[in-house]
């Protein structure tokens, strides 16, 4: 048995509204992971690091490691996004971090800007990024995959494919891109492991935060969350999944590839090259 009607509809009330991507309503659980996000991106940032941040949100992630480099900007083609992300900002005191703005598939900066360029959760342009990556410089992504949270989408009706063209962004195609730019590709993984919501007030929240093929409306699609529940509901929670890829690619040092050269790039360049390791040499954590 799940809530009725109006017993989903007051936990809709109750739960609040979502305000850029902060989850911390969402009591959650999960099955053990081969990499961090936050974990993986920090072992490319240093203290002169210049960071780009594509499809920043309300840049909760991105503020939450502010304290590992020298500048950054965050962008997001939302204005409400980056009206939630200046709040959370100027909340936290935080002066070496802006935010703009802006689309992934026309970045507003000079060629050869940025030492890392980070991205979560959205679409991004290989060849923008490349061109504003200073030589030697980092691209970090992790992307939702196809299989995430399939069951539910599968409870409302919907597959995959209900996004429409384009949504899903797969890092095997995104690796190729890097690569025809003559990036190296120092890490490329995926996962797909079993995640919880503790309760029923979590998955309605995740339910109203989310893009979904259509905005959960609890009085219409109440009796798919009733649904959820009676098929999923176990001792650890509403069981799903979640389905991440993740992709760390390199822009060339240089053409010519010469010891002058390369002492000649910027000292958080060279910093960034000897002081981080490769993927594979992450421990593996807990949630």
């Amino acid at each position: 048995m799940g809530p009725s009607r109006t017993e989903l509809m007051r936990i809709s009330e109750s739960v609040g509204e979502p305000s850029g991507w902060d989850f911390a309503r969402v009591r959650w659980d999960r099955d053990p992971t081969p990499w961090q996000y936050d974990d993986v991106v920090r072992r490319y940032l240093a203290r002169e690091s210049d960071v780009l941040d594509i499809g920043t949100g309300g840049g909760e992630v991105f503020l939450g490691m502010a304290v590992h480099f020298g500048s950054g900007i965050g962008v997001d083609r939302d204005p409400g996004m980056i009206q939630v992300a200046d709040g959370n900002r100027h909340a936290q005191g935080i002066r070496h971090v802006s935010f703009a703005t802006m689309d992934a598939r026309e970045l507003r900066f000079p060629d050869n800007t940025f030492d890392v360029v980070l991205n979560r959760h959205c679409f991004v342009d290989a060849s923008e990024i490349s061109r504003v990556l200073t030589r030697g410089g980092v691209f970090v992504t992790q992307q939702v995959a196809r299989r995430n949270t399939l069951n539910i989408l599968e409870a409302f009706g919907w597959t995959p494919e209900s996004f429409g063209e384009g949504w899903w962004q797969p890092i095997a195609g995104l690796a190729s891109s890097f690569r025809d730019l003559g990036c190296r590709i120092e890490a490329q993984a995926e996962y797909d492991v079993s995640y919880w919501f503790r309760d029923v007030p979590s998955l309605v929240f995740w339910l109203k935060a989310v893009p979904l093929p259509e905005p959960f409306d609890p009085a219409k699609h109440w009796e798919a969350v009733r649904a959820i529940i009676a098929q999923y509901s176990t001792d650890r929670g509403i069981q799903t999944s979640e389905h991440r890829e993740l992709l760390v690619a390199r822009k060339p040092w240089s053409s010519l590839g010469s010891a002058l050269q390369q002492a000649e790039l910027s000292p958080r360049i060279r910093r960034n090259r000897h002081t981080r390791g490769p993927f594979e040499a992450l421990p593996k954590k807990d949630p």
